[in-house]
């Protein structure tokens, strides 16, 4: 089998974008360190304010003069603190401006129906590895074997980026997930690490493809044929096998991911219509802020 998957996040950032990604990655930063000191200065907060209480509220308070004094100065200056850390701390976020003409705005919009739509698929698999096969050995009229499993697709974010809007998030097996924003593809992985790639440089491909469904048949695929488990050369059943039984052919589609920086990404869908919609939507999209470039 030959593995379908990305290149590591860290090479995958389009070039243009890459001052960007250092950007957003300084934010992140700043903000993990606010959130350090936030967390501090709220616990100092919490342990004068009981302290004050406590000695307040003591038989031997006058003894606690002095102590109560510093802690009704002190209490108020934690608390501004910890106030003025909350601010910082919505503030380190990068806000994204995604500025593109009408044209291209109202085709994310269409492609977002368009994701809506596919994200509803009965079924969606991450293509992870591939090989031909050896039709006369295995006694298959089909040419291709795959390694697949099930997925999700849904509308997301990410805290890397605000953004009113949605995001469409492709889940993915063997790698990291892929957020489609408007004009750019984010990869967050786990540990911190993400990747940035212009969608204008993405290469987006449909494909139909003829499977032979040895699972159940999802209720909106289409139906385009019937094969054996073992077949002769014309498509009749091989006889030589016992136990030999028919396999449904099912329509499906596969959704292509590409990029020059090393994204490879498969998605095999069940329904097939919803898939080349999508592609066609992204496609149009991609179209339309290419001409908003070409206008400025």
């Amino acid at each position: 089998m030959t593995e379908i998957s990305s290149a590591s996040v860290e090479v995958l950032t389009s070039n243009s974008l890459l001052p960007l990604r250092d950007l957003i990655a300084k934010a992140r930063e700043q903000q993990a360190q606010v959130k350090a000191d936030l967390m501090e200065a709220r616990g100092e907060e919490v342990q004068q304010r009981g302290e004050l209480n406590r000695r307040k509220g003591s038989l031997f308070r006058w003894f606690y003069k002095q102590r109560i004094a510093e802690l009704e100065v002190a209490l108020p200056i934690t608390k501004a603190e910890v106030e003025r850390l909350a601010s910082w701390e919505g503030n380190t976020k990068i806000e994204v401006s995604f500025e593109s003409g009408d044209a291209a705005q109202r085709a994310y919009a269409t492609a977002v129906r368009a994701f809506d739509v596919l994200k509803s698929s009965n079924k969606i698999w991450d293509v992870t590895a591939d090989r031909a096969t050896n039709q006369r050995v295995e006694r298959s009229l089909t040419d291709r074997v795959v390694n697949r499993h099930p997925v999700t697709f849904e509308f997301s974010s990410s805290d890397l980026i605000q953004f009113a809007g949605r995001a469409m998030r492709l889940q993915n097996v063997n790698g990291d997930d892929v957020l489609i924003y408007p004009g750019v593809a984010v990869i967050p992985r786990a540990d911190g690490v993400f990747a940035l790639i212009d969608v204008r440089q993405l290469q987006v491909s449909f494909q139909g493809v003829g499977f032979h469904e040895t699972q159940s048949v999802p209720p909106d695929s289409k139906l385009v044929g019937q094969t054996w488990a073992k077949t002769n050369k014309d498509g009749s059943p091989d006889r030589r096998f016992k136990d030999n039984y028919q396999i449904p052919i099912c329509a499906y589609g596969q959704v292509s991911f590409r990029s020059d920086t090393g994204m490879r990404e498969d998605y095999m869908v069940s329904n097939a219509d919803a898939a080349l919609a999508f592609v066609e939507a992204i496609k149009a999209y991609q179209k339309a802020l290419a001409e908003t470039d070409a206008s400025e």
